[in-house]
Formats: structure tokens, C-alpha cells, sequence
């Protein structure tokens, strides 16, 4: 099948494991790109994607969607300001504080860094901030820094106008913060990122390594390694907190904060260690996907979840083949982008089965597609009341409510998520 050649050819160049985004959503991505090419078969469309370099990075562009805005957690870059004024600086009185941003996406990050540390009372002389993305057409608007309302959500109305200027185009970032920050094209996933370059003190690499497949991460890692200074400092998303166990880096243990330390002494703890490829991985999995560990166990049968939800006993009507090939029509239709059908799918599927977890997964990913945000969240909210520690449930409802600018629930998920994931780790 040509889309699964793709999604190989999208793995082997920028490590993307297909399964953390879905197939529908690359097969979305895929029929959109072949549209703009004039293109109605999906194995020509192979051929030109081959040929043409020119394509490989519209492909890449349109697969990488960019999810952030200024701030986004801003207790991270509160933690920052403390670590630097506190420990950096008095080490290094006259030094250059290095700091990395990868990957950058539109720019919202780095610029926050670089706000943060002036705010700290830093001189601009004594910063160096790279910020590096494998986006060329992130990295245009990230140059340009106009910005609209959406990048300041959960920002006070102070902090755009100390720092920009309104625009018919938007809001323009101040030219002094601009020129902080030195923007790069690249991909943390090759051998030589970076390679040769000094090291970092800081490094904010967040909500990358969970759309890696396991060999990625580990790969990753390793990479992250290099590029941290001893007891420098790397900033990791929510979802990606477990990977670094057993690594060079040891967790800070503050409130919500999701940063590591470098620490040298911990090289030989990681050595041998790897996170375990045949564990669950921490990603958000296809949807072609039934993961058996979804299903509900002894505590929540599905009589029990009958008699929570109040459910009347169920008398299916259709024959198991059938229901499951009702399922399994809903995620076809879903993968190649006919949302509305996949839908009314879903929704027939449970009506003979109402307490299938994978069924309202199904649904809520389509309905957070056609932008049905109120709608996904009950959806994910009833697979996660079936089964509480259903890791996949957890994380859509999480992200989901951090693109709301509900960051106080989406954090409450968060460590909900770590600390399940810590216990299947740890064994217990």
C-alpha cells in the first residue's frame, strides 16, 4: 500500500512513528498534498514524492502541525529564571548562557526564552539562544515574528504590550528580542545534529520524542545527552518525563515542573538501559490499532460499567462479525479522511455497544478532526470512565485540554499519565 510506504519514508527521514498522529491523519495530509498537485492516485503521487525534494518538505510541512504559543507552561520558564540567578550565573559571572529550542516550531518559544531571561535582568551580550526546526516554512514565520491573538492565550494583556507592536499584519515582536535568537534548519533525529558545536546549558526540547517510535527515542536521547552541559538543565513535555529514567539526566522535583539535570555520575546507571521496546509506548496509537490492554479489567466489567452508567442490559442485534466490521468500516472511513461517515459509524457501533472503549476513542478522535472539541472530550471522558488508567484516553483528553488553555487540568492529566507510567516501569 502506497500510504504505508510513506509513512516508512516519513519515519526513515524525520523519525516520525505513523501511530503517534494516526493514519488518518496522514492519510489526510496525504490526499491534501495530492490535491494541491493535481494528483487523484495516491501511487503516482509515491513516485513524484520520490522524485522531488521540493515535495519531501511541502509533505513535512504539512505533517507537522505546530502546537504552542508564548508561555506555554509558565511555570517552566519561572523555573528558568530561578535556575539561572540562582545557580548559573553565580558560577558564571561573565560567561554566555547557551540555550536551544528544539524544535522551534513558529518561533513562540524561543522568543519566550529569550523574554524570560531579559526579565531576569540577563544582558542580551550574555545570552545565546539557537532554535532549530526541521520545518523551513515554521522557521519563515518564526523569522518574521508576527504573531495573532492565538499565541498569547493564557498571557496577560501587559505582557504583548511590552513586547510587541500592533500591525495590520498581526502583532510584530520587538526587534531587540528578535535578534536574541539565531534560527536553524535541522533534525534532531540525524547523527551530526549540532554536531561540533559547543554544548548547551539549557536545552527545551518538549512534546517531540512521543511521535518517535522506541529505537527513535532511545536514539534521541542520546543525542540530548551530547547536547547538555553537566548540570545543565533540559526541559521535556508532561507525556515524556518517564522516558528519562535511567539516562544522564535526574528529575527536578518541583510543583509541576517537568525538567531534568544533567548529571555526569548517572553515565553508567544508563548504559545498558533502554527504554523497553516491547513495553506499551507512550504515544497516541493508530487507530487501525486494538490494543488488548484497553480492554476493561475485573473491576470494570462490563456489567459493572452497565449499572454505573445506567445503562438497560445489552441485547445486541447484530451478529459479533458484524458489529466488529461496523467498527472496522469506521476506521477506514476515518483513515481516508470521510469524517462524517466514520462518525455515524462510530455512533451505530455503539449503540449495540455501549461500553466499548475503543469505539468511543474512535469517535473522539474524529470528532477533535472536524474540530467537535465538546464532543471529543465527553468521548474521551467515557472511554477513560470505563477504564480509569487507560493510557490513550489520558493523553488526547490532556492535549485536548492544553489547546483549550486549560493548562491547570491538562496538568492534573499530566502527572496522572507519569505516574502511571512510572508504576508499569518500575513493575508494580
Amino acid at each position: 500500500m502506497a500510504q504505508s510506504v510513506i509513512e516508512a519514508l516519513l519515519k526513515s527521514k524525520i523519525g516520525l512513528d505513523a501511530n503517534s498522529i494516526g493514519a488518518d491523519a496522514i492519510a489526510s495530509v496525504i490526499y491534501q498534498r495530492m490535491a494541491d498537485c493535481g494528483i487523484t492516485d495516491i501511487a503516482n503521487y509515491l513516485g513524484k514524492l520520490q522524485a522531488s525534494s521540493q515535495e519531501w518538505e511541502a509533505l513535512i510541512d504539512s505533517v507537522i502541525v505546530p502546537e504552542t504559543w508564548f508561555f506555554r507552561e509558565p511555570d517552566s520558564f519561572a523555573f528558568l529564571k530561578h535556575y539561572v540567578l540562582s545557580e548559573w550565573l553565580p558560577r558564571n559571572p561573565q560567561g554566555i548562557l547557551r540555550v536551544l529550542s528544539v524544535p522551534c516550531a513558529t518561533g513562540e518559544e524561543p522568543y519566550s526564552i529569550a523574554i524570560a531571561l531579559l526579565e531576569a535582568g540577563l544582558n542580551p551580550a550574555n545570552i545565546h539562544i539557537d532554535a532549530v526546526d526541521i520545518s523551513n516554512k515554521c522557521l519563515v514565520k518564526a523569522q518574521r515574528a508576527i504573531y495573532h491573538q492565538y499565541s498569547f492565550r493564557s498571557n496577560s494583556r501587559s505582557f504583548q504590550e511590552g513586547y510587541f507592536q500592533p500591525s495590520e499584519a498581526g502583532y510584530q515582536l520587538c526587534e531587540k528580542v528578535k535578534c536574541m535568537v539565531n534560527f536553524l534548519h535541522g533534525n534532531l533525529v540525524d547523527n551530526d545534529f549540532l554536531l561540533g558545536t559547543p554544548s548547551y546549558d539549557i536545552v527545551f526540547c518538549r512534546n517531540l520524542l512521543i511521535y518517535f517510535d522506541s529505537a527513535t527515542k532511545v536514539h534521541t536521547i542520546r543525542i540530548l545527552e551530547r547536547l547538555v552541559n553537566p548540570q545543565g538543565l533540559l526541559f521535556v513535555g508532561h507525556a515524556e518525563a518517564w522516558l528519562l529514567f535511567k539516562t544522564e539526566f535526574v528529575s527536578v522535583r518541583q510543583d509541576s515542573i517537568v525538567a531534568h539535570r544533567k548529571c555526569p555520575t548517572c553515565e553508567n546507571v544508563r548504559k545498558n538501559h533502554h527504554p523497553n521496546p516491547q513495553k506499551q509506548d507512550f504515544t497516541s496509537k493508530n487507530i487501525d490499532v486494538i490494543n488488548k490492554r484497553q480492554l476493561p479489567n475485573k473491576n470494570h466489567s462490563k456489567f459493572a460499567a452497565q449499572g454505573r452508567l445506567n445503562l438497560p442490559p445489552q441485547d445486541p442485534i447484530l451478529p459479533k462479525d458484524l458489529k466488529e466490521n461496523l467498527l472496522e468500516t469506521a476506521r477506514n472511513f476515518a483513515n481516508q479522511g470521510q469524517l462524517n461517515e466514520a462518525a455515524k459509524l462510530c455512533n451505530d457501533y455503539l449503540n449495540q455497544n455501549q461500553v466499548s472503549i475503543e469505539a468511543y476513542l474512535l469517535l473522539g478522535q474524529v470528532q477533535q478532526a472536524m474540530a467537535q472539541n465538546e464532543q471529543a472530550e465527553q468521548s474521551f471522558q467515557k472511554a477513560i470512565y470505563l477504564q480509569p488508567t487507560h493510557e490513550e484516553a489520558l493523553i488526547h483528553l490532556a492535549l485536548l485540554r492544553e489547546h483549550q488553555g486549560n493548562t491547570d487540568s491538562a496538568n492534573i492529566l499530566w502527572q496522572r499519565i507519569h505516574r502511571l507510567k512510572k508504576r508499569e516501569f518500575d513493575g508494580t
